[in-house]
């Protein structure tokens, strides 16, 4: 079986995507191509992981004037030419779309072709490219329930997978038994400003017994890491901060808690951990984030912070309310009455239909 997977622009699509195609490989159930953008973020993640891969000649559009209109146009056309290109030299028994303007033309062209098409969707809200697919696909993998309020005359196509989570996801039973308490502060692929700054901000205000008894794993973002690393220098604080991990299953399992924004790639590791969490969703991109938020917040995983209210008080307050062994424990119990697919298994069992 030859299965094309189509994802791109941010991690949140990609590293789904990359968990499916190693699972495939690693079952050797088929043969895999993967497509991406022609983004540098996008080959940087890829590159160096035994996954055959091509780059569509496409990007979003950044801006509304004409000039950029009329450049994403031309990109779009060129996509859509190289899409057909690879269709038929391919020649998939599959096609499955991670959501982006990466997979909106070639999983259209599959669609229109007779090829099978499956579109996943990370997020509670679904994005513009698999809103527009939905009707032309022939299964849309969702992975939170609330996403089917969305999806309103697809009910036939579609099934609950959950998330494809990275290698290597699960919570260690020791995580929690150590004195003190660690957090691991999450700001996306990208890093997050506001994140950035209020952390170090909110730790300096808090009592010395309770910062004497808390260490910081904080994932900055490649622009910002030397400039959080010295704001936590200037405090008394033991810290360790990264631009970027690889090894999120071994920081999961560092930490007691983790504030991040709301990304659904890491919304659904926290759900299938069981690690309580102060979510600050990104209040722009169609605010989605707050929805997927809203999924940990109604089952009691997580405190949700909007950014707009966002200052050092208002965080060190809210982890101070975290660092209570039974509070924890309390939010942790509840997610093990949620049970999450294994999204991987799920995909392929439909693929193989």
């Amino acid at each position: 079986m030859k299965i094309l997977i189509a994802a791109g622009g941010t991690g949140g699509h990609i590293l789904p995507a990359m968990a499916l195609a190693g699972e495939i490989k690693t079952l050797n159930a088929g043969r895999v191509l993967f497509v991406i953008s022609s983004r540098k973020q996008d080959r940087d993640i890829i590159s160096g992981k035994g996954i055959d891969f091509a780059v569509l000649p496409i990007s979003s559009l950044q801006s509304k004037n004409i000039f950029a209109m009329l450049g994403f146009m031309a990109r779009l056309f060129a996509g859509t030419i190289v899409s057909i290109a690879l269709l038929l030299r391919f020649k998939p028994d599959a096609v499955v779309g991670f959501g982006g303007y990466v997979s909106g033309p070639i999983v259209l062209l599959a669609s229109l072709a007779g090829i099978k098409t499956i579109i996943h969707e990370q997020n509670v809200y679904p994005g513009k490219a698999n809103r527009i697919l939905a009707k032309f696909v022939n299964k849309i993998a969702i992975s939170f329930p609330e996403a089917r309020d969305y999806l309103k005359g697809f009910e036939s196509k579609i099934i609950f997978s959950g998330n494809p989570l990275r290698e290597g996801m699960k919570r260690d039973e020791r995580a929690g038994l150590k004195e003190g308490f660690s957090v691991l502060v999450i700001g996306g692929s990208q890093g997050a400003h506001k994140l950035n700054t209020v952390m170090p901000q909110a730790i300096g205000m808090m009592r010395d017994n309770q910062r004497n008894s808390l260490s910081v794993i904080h994932i900055a973002g490649k622009n910002e890491k030397e400039e959080v690393e010295k704001s936590y220098g200037k405090i008394r604080i033991n810290y360790r901060v990264f631009s970027f991990t690889e090894h999120m299953a071994r920081l999961y399992n560092e930490c007691d808690f983790v504030i991040s924004r709301a990304g659904a790639m890491t919304v659904s590791e926290l759900l299938a951990l069981g690690i309580p969490a102060i979510l600050v969703p990104y209040p722009y991109a169609g605010g989605h984030q707050r929805l997927n938020a809203a999924a940990l917040g109604k089952i009691g995983l997580s405190m949700i912070l909007e950014e707009k209210d966002l200052t050092a008080p208002v965080m060190r307050d809210a982890i101070s309310k975290l660092m209570d062994r039974t509070v924890l424990n309390g939010m942790s119990a509840r997610a093990k009455f949620i049970q999450t697919p294994d999204a991987c298994k799920v995909l392929i069992e439909e693929l193989c239909k």
